[in-house]
């Protein structure tokens, strides 16, 4: 049986009660998590980790650098290309919120942080279709696998039956 993919989440937030409180819910209910407070450590751990991230949490203003600013660097990193993104911020003003989809496609939670929509938004958007593809691909290189069968022309099958010898 294959060994279970534990999703792995990178929270960014300048704030350490913020971050404790989304590693806390988000490690409690089965996930791998990683946090960082400001854009260089986030960049470090995204480019060093030993597990590929896939998911970012991410604050919409860490160190005058907007959430879709350090989503851009996280993403131009190899295996982070195609990284969605959650942002976390105590204003909600509609069309900033609108705006963020819109150019991501990412989800936006209010902090003070609501733990059943975090944990479910984040489970929403571990289920992006590419984000399936990857586990999968995941799964089947972490499986030791026997090697493939010998090709077709190299077989050797035994000599054709001799049917002449067959009584009628």
């Amino acid at each position: 049986m294959p060994a279970k993919l534990t999703p792995s989440v990178l929270i960014i937030d300048a704030d350490p009660h913020t971050r404790q409180i989304a590693e806390t819910a988000l490690t409690t209910h089965g996930y791998q998590t990683a946090a960082a407070e400001d854009i260089a450590g986030a960049i470090w751990i995204a480019a060093n980790a030993s597990q590929v991230i896939d998911l970012v949490i991410c604050d919409c203003l860490v160190d005058q650098q907007t959430g879709l600013e350090i989503m851009a660097a996280i993403r131009s990193l190899p295996r982070c290309a195609e990284l969605p993104a959650m942002f976390m911020s105590s204003h909600q003003t509609p069309d900033v919120i609108l705006r963020r989809y819109d150019s991501t496609g990412s989800y936006h939670v209010k902090k003070p942080l609501d733990i059943e929509l975090l944990l479910e938004i984040a489970d929403r958007s571990l289920w992006m279709p590419h984000l399936v593809n990857s586990h999968i691909e995941r799964s089947h290189e972490a499986q030791t696998l026997a090697p493939p069968h010998a090709p077709f022309e190299s077989v050797n099958y035994p000599s054709p039956v001799n049917t002449s010898s067959f009584a009628n």
